[in-house]
């Protein structure tokens, strides 16, 4: 009888985690850009032109769009180059939204996330232009 209880607690605890919104992933590291444009002329989200909190993803993130309208949590971690001064404003992270992979007015290769300058303006000086960031969804 205690088995079958054991059992059915254990179940009934992988179940309430599996639905549970919590995400038990790790955070992944790359690199944060930002675009001036207003919002993202390559949408996949009708929403796009209302969006102030955006991101183009690189290309391997962005896949054929399946994160369209995705929210991530980007966090700055320091400079690119891992040298003193951190571009850093906050430790505290940012929740942007998937609109389009990779801006146009970004240098190819294009990093992890480009994000609206507002966006990249919470978390970290613009005039670093890029900073190494955690990010997860």
């Amino acid at each position: 009888m205690a088995r079958n209880q054991n059992s059915l607690l254990l179940l009934s605890l992988l179940l309430l985690l599996a639905s549970s919104p919590v995400s038990l992933a790790w955070p992944v590291m790359g690199i944060a850009g930002f675009t001036t444009s207003r919002y993202s002329e390559q949408s996949c989200t009708e929403k796009a032109p209302t969006i102030t909190m955006f991101a183009g993803v690189s290309d391997e993130l962005y896949g054929n769009g399946e994160i369209c309208g995705a929210k991530y949590s980007v966090t700055c971690i320091g400079a690119v180059d891992g040298r003193p001064p951190s571009p850093c404003r906050t430790s505290n992270p940012v929740v942007v939204t998937v609109t389009d992979s990779c801006s146009p007015e970004a240098a190819k290769p294009c990093p992890t996330f480009v994000l609206s300058a507002k966006a990249f303006a919470l978390i970290a000086n613009p005039r670093a232009g890029k900073a190494l960031i955690t990010y997860d969804r």
